[in-house]
Parts: structure tokens; C-alpha cells; sequence
């Protein structure tokens, strides 16, 4: 289990303070941390989503795309146009999908998840508000992201096959239970569980 230990916070996303270094970490099977910095020594800053890469590393977002290897080594994958946030794999681990706010970026992985041929996978269909925020694909490989009119779901081949509505604005999104199948959206806004 990976996770991000974020050392900033910008509750009000203008006014961030960043009073310990931000980290990936491993959890399980035991806690380590994969890295808190660049080659450099500077800080990763505020990392927002992460995606396993199957290999001990992950995917994170924070400005642009970055891999971290499970050895430590970070690596830009691209800047963003905007601002990457979601961040989510191809079930075959072939493909790599970021947000950039209304474009959904694809990239070619190859084995050791490398990542190469840039390019626009899908638009959100409206242009109000923040855009894409939260991925996850389904064992069919349909991406569904998160955004202002609710969950926006895609073909493999970029083809958009509807939105799902949800009650609030969505921006993050899960499979799971027994067999995987049921999907779970968070969303903002909620005071208690009713």
C-alpha cells in the first residue's frame, strides 16, 4: 500500500503552507519512505493524487506528472497546460491517463513504465468550473473521471459514453467491494452521511 504524506495545506487553494516535507510512502508490507525530494534535495511540494505502478512505484500529480521508481528516483513525466490532479493506469498497464484540467492526457507505458507519445485522450464536455479530478478505470478498460457535471465515463478509445450524475460536485472515485463492481464517489460538500 502506497500512500502521500502531504507536508502542505491549502485549505482555501491560495494560501499554502508547507511546514514538512511531503513524501511517498510505503505502508504495507512494511513503512518506508520512497522518496521526499527531488535529485536536487528540493521539495516534492504538494502532492495530490498517486497511482501505483505495479513495480513499488507510483504516478503522482502535483503541477505536472511525475514517476517515482520504488528505489527512490523521481522523474517528470510532463508539465501540464493547466494543472494535472487525477492520475490512473490502463488495467494492462500500456497506458497513462492525467488530468489537465478539461483535456484527459494518454501516454504509452512500456515495461518498466516508462512513458512516451503525449497526447489528448478526451475532453470534458463542459467548461465551467475546475475540470477532471479523480480517475479510475474499470477491468473493461472505461475510464471514468471525476468533474463538475459528475462522473464522466470513457471508451478505451476516447469515445465519452455518458456522465454519471452525482448529487455534488465529484472528485474522487473508486472501485471496490467483493468482486470490484461497485463504484464509490466522493464528493464535496457533505456536512454529515445524510
Amino acid at each position: 500500500m502506497l500512500a502521500v504524506e502531504r507536508g502542505c495545506s491549502d485549505p482555501g487553494l491560495n494560501a499554502m503552507e508547507c511546514n514538512k516535507r511531503s513524501a511517498l510512502v510505503q505502508f504495507s508490507p512494511e513503512r518506508r519512505v520512497i522518496a521526499e525530494g527531488f535529485a536536487d534535495g528540493s521539495s516534492l511540494g504538494r502532492l495530490n493524487d498517486l497511482y501505483a505502478d505495479g513495480l513499488g512505484g507510483a504516478w503522482v500529480t502535483q503541477g505536472a506528472i511525475y514517476h517515482i521508481a520504488a528505489a527512490g528516483a523521481v522523474v517528470k513525466v510532463a508539465d501540464a497546460e493547466s494543472f494535472t490532479n487525477g492520475v490512473v493506469a490502463s488495467p494492462d498497464f500500456r497506458t497513462l491517463y492525467v488530468t489537465d484540467r478539461m483535456n484527459i492526457l494518454a501516454f504509452d507505458l512500456d515495461a518498466d513504465r516508462n512513458a512516451s507519445n503525449r497526447r489528448i485522450f478526451a475532453t470534458l464536455a463542459d467548461t465551467q468550473g475546475f475540470g477532471g479530478d479523480g480517475m479510475a478505470v474499470d477491468a473493461a478498460g472505461r475510464l471514468y473521471v471525476t468533474g463538475d457535471a459528475g462522473v464522466y465515463v470513457f471508451a478505451p478509445d476516447g469515445t465519452q459514453l455518458g456522465v454519471i450524475p452525482v448529487p455534488r460536485r465529484a472528485i474522487t472515485l473508486s472501485f471496490a467491494g467483493p468482486d470490484r463492481r461497485t463504484l464509490y464517489v466522493g464528493a464535496l460538500g457533505a456536512v454529515t452521511p445524510a
